[in-house]
């Protein structure tokens, strides 16, 4: 019988761990029970001096697995870069330790990627679960929004995906199975460093500079929204500032600004050390110029506030960046 593993291109599989034990447990099982079996399955548990995985892990008794425990603290998104750093695959996904996989995940995702090899990484279809993995009902149907990046044009497919509202599910690609030489870049180990929150739409956003991503139209995936999360996030303190005619919340423009800004900007940078000609940066940035622009109506909109008739509520957009 001939031995299809060996034919297979070696895929990494990154977890990131730190307290969820139940969790972490889960997502080795899922990982585990993946039908491609060329796996290799690198786990980085964040420091924790409450909580030790590594019976959990030596109890898989899985030669497949290398487990690390950190001595310090690296972070949510330095603990994402050292997991890249030590893979050997050919290919590279990471895994959180509160989401779900379906058993053919990797393998139904890979034949698409060998099948098309101009795809830098390849998703499926997913949903977003709450604690008790219920279906939150009130996100959208991710599948075609999903599907508005994988389009042969490259720069519709930027632009595509710069325009899109950062809550329409957009940070899930950063799940993808990747080809390890799109993340093994300056710009992505650069982003990672930094850590600041938004980081994974980056990350997609310059590896969908080099390349389409195949999009599965199979639900593999669920991911864990609106349970707890182990990241520090920007402090929102409202403060109000009376200037006669208006109130200004100074506080929430800070904490807006803070969260979003950087943000926005590096998608200039992005852009720019891309591989892209220069007309099409051309044709790029004034979509990201526009993104911008709209970011601080949007600032400005709801966090102005006239005295009596409140003129600025009647142009505020549902979907803005907070």
């Amino acid at each position: 019988m001939v031995d299809i593993t060996n034919r297979q291109p070696l895929v990494t599989v990154g977890i990131c761990c730190y307290n969820r034990e139940k969790g972490f447990n889960d997502t080795l099982e899922y990982i585990r029970g993946q039908t491609y079996k060329n796996l290799e399955i690198i786990i980085s548990q964040d420091f924790n001096p409450n909580l030790d995985l590594t019976p959990v892990v030596a109890a898989k008794n899985d030669d497949r697995i290398t487990f690390y425990k950190q001595q310090k603290k690296l972070s949510m998104y330095n603990n994402f870069l050292f997991l890249l750093e030590k893979a050997n695959g050919e290919y590279f996904m990471w895994a959180a330790d509160d989401d779900w996989w379906a058993p053919g995940f990797v393998e139904i995702i890979m034949n698409e990627l060998i099948a098309h090899h101009e795809c830098v990484a390849g998703h499926p279809d997913f949903i977003a679960v709450d604690e008790a993995n219920n279906k939150i009902t009130s996100y959208p149907d991710f599948l075609p929004l999903l599907q508005e990046f994988a389009i042969n044009s490259d720069i519709k497919r930027v632009t595509n995906f710069i325009n899109q509202y950062e809550g329409f599910g957009k940070a899930n690609l950063f799940y993808s199975i990747f080809k390890t030489s799109a993340l093994r870049t300056k710009q992505v180990a650069a982003l990672l460093k930094e850590g600041n929150l938004p980081c994974d739409m980056l990350i997609v956003l310059s590896v969908l500079l080099q390349g389409n991503i195949a999009i599965i139209p199979q639900l593999l995936r669920s991911c864990t929204t609106e349970n707890v999360k182990h990241y520090s996030q920007v402090a929102r303190q409202d403060k109000l500032v009376n200037v006669g005619i208006a109130y200004i919340n100074t506080g929430g423009i800070s904490a807006t600004h803070k969260k979003w800004g950087k943000y926005l900007y590096d998608h200039f940078k992005l852009v720019n050390n891309s591989d892209f000609s220069f007309v099409k940066k051309l044709a790029i940035y004034p979509v990201v110029i526009k993104k911008i622009l709209l970011f601080y109506f949007d600032v400005f909109c709801y966090n102005v506030r006239l005295r009596g008739y409140d003129v600025f509520s009647k142009f505020r957009r549902k979907y803005h960046l907070n």
